[in-house]
Parts: C-alpha cells; structure tokens; sequence
C-alpha cells in the first residue's frame, strides 16, 4: 500500500517537473520579456525596477492581491517554493492574456502585457495548483 502511494507521489512530481510542457497554457502563450519599468504598484509598494514583484511558492502567490494601472504593466516573478510553478494572467470570461514559463525553484522572469481596467486573476496554470491555493487577485484600476 505504501508502495503504490510513493509510486503515485513520484508520478505527480515528475509530472510537475516538467517545465514548459507542450500541455501548459502558460507555455502556449508566453509573454515577451521587457526591462522597460511599470508604474504599477503591488498592495500600495513602489515598482522594482523590473516591475511588479510576485513571488510564488507552495501553494500560493504573493502578493495576495495586486493593484496596477491600465495599460502596459510588467511583473517580477520569482518561484520560491521546491515545485515547479509558473504566473499566468487570466482575464474575467476565463482566457489566458499573458504568463511565464514553468519556473523551478529559484528562477525568475520579467513578463509584461498590456491590460485593460478589470478584474483578472494570477494564476499558475499547471494541473491542480490553481485549486491548491496558487492563485491571486489582479484588479487594473484608474489612478
């Protein structure tokens, strides 16, 4: 019994492990890299010089909630957790708008799109996270 649970443990893991698979929907639409800094601002901080810094880890994103202006808006994204994750905006009617690569523990990436005022959600996209609890809130809002 115990066997087959580590055999599944593995399974899963291995499945994690793989950085941008040609299943993940973060991988089908990644967004271009740019080192051009936002004026967006997360939970009321300034902007690093790479934009706005999201850290994910197991099984979360940091942080919670994110406030940025319309219009060009760049992320920071650092994976500080043991297992693969990456950040992938998604608008409102579900559709994925921009996002990273898998990242391992450690990595980083600069990702950055254009967004219009709503409500969007940071999400990592590889199977189960979301509903792990690896998941934010985007609100895109006027000054």
């Amino acid at each position: 019994m115990i066997k087959l649970f580590l055999a599944g443990v593995l399974l899963v893991a291995a499945g994690c492990s793989q950085a941008g698979g040609a299943g993940s929907p973060a991988s089908a639409a990644p967004a271009a890299a740019t080192g051009a800094p936002s004026p967006a601002s997360a939970s009321g901080s300034s902007a690093p010089a790479g934009g706005v810094a999201v850290h994910v880890k197991d099984f979360a994103i940091d942080p919670g909630t994110v406030k940025v202006e319309p219009g060009a808006v760049t992320f920071s994204v650092t994976n500080d957790g043991p297992t693969v994750h990456n950040v992938t905006v998604r608008d409102s009617a579900g559709a994925i708008v921009f996002g990273s690569a898998d990242l391992r523990e450690g990595e980083s990436a600069t990702i950055s799109g254009d967004l219009k005022a709503g409500t969007y959600d940071l999400i990592c996209t590889l199977p189960g996270h979301e509903s792990l609890g690896t998941k934010a809130k985007l609100e895109v809002a006027g000054p």
